[in-house]
């Protein structure tokens, strides 16, 4: 039986037949970097006018990072499921929550605190259907250090700014759309969207 089961992981480890996806076209690639520059523009002078009146700013960089991720699925995958609005917001808020509760107990020391917060994030997210691979990754930030809660409300600012410029750019395309799914959609489980040829 082991043999079998060996037999078996091997055959799936060596790769699926699934096809890669194709690549953009040059129209569709500038479209992708006007809107991550722009949106990205947008959040650094945002942080650099926020630094320029409070301190400190260089701990609340480290925060932008998982917001690169956003703009990449925001601009690249317009029509996934973890791209969508309500998956973007919601999975932060339950990232944010969890390394809250994590900085509270005394006794969990930073390896296993920033261990324990992707992998509860990642489980909560996927059980309450709003994957969003950011969240991981906001979730190893926010539980290095114990931010200030006005550096979450920041990061989530920066989620709707992020949210809001990917609405207003996307849409000028002929080929594009964001979202795809309803905003106000919520039944529990990841939306399927509606196909869309970049």
């Amino acid at each position: 039986a082991s043999k079998s089961k060996g037999m078996k992981w091997w055959q799936k480890a060596k790769g699926g037949h699934a096809s890669n996806p194709p690549p953009f076209n040059n129209t569709q690639c500038l479209w992708t970097f006007a809107g991550v520059w722009i949106t990205h523009a947008l959040l650094m002078w945002l942080e650099y006018f926020i630094s320029g009146k409070s301190a400190p700013g260089g701990l609340r960089k480290s925060i932008l990072g998982p917001l690169g991720a956003l703009t990449t699925l925001q601009y690249n995958l317009t029509a996934a499921p973890a791209s969508q609005p309500r998956n973007a917001f919601l999975s932060q808020v339950v990232a944010l929550s969890v390394c809250h509760f994590l900085h509270q107990m005394e006794g969990l020391d930073q390896w296993h605190r920033c261990a324990l917060a992707p992998a509860i994030v990642a489980t909560t997210t996927a059980r309450l259907g709003i994957i969003h691979p950011p969240a991981g990754a906001a979730s190893v930030v926010f539980s290095l250090e114990n931010f200030r809660s006005e550096d979450m409300f920041f990061f989530l600012g920066g989620i709707s700014i992020a949210t809001l410029t990917a609405v207003v750019i996307n849409n000028l395309s002929d080929k594009r759309q964001y979202p795809s799914t309803n905003w106000m959609a919520w039944n529990g489980i990841c939306c399927i969207p509606t196909s869309m040829d970049h």
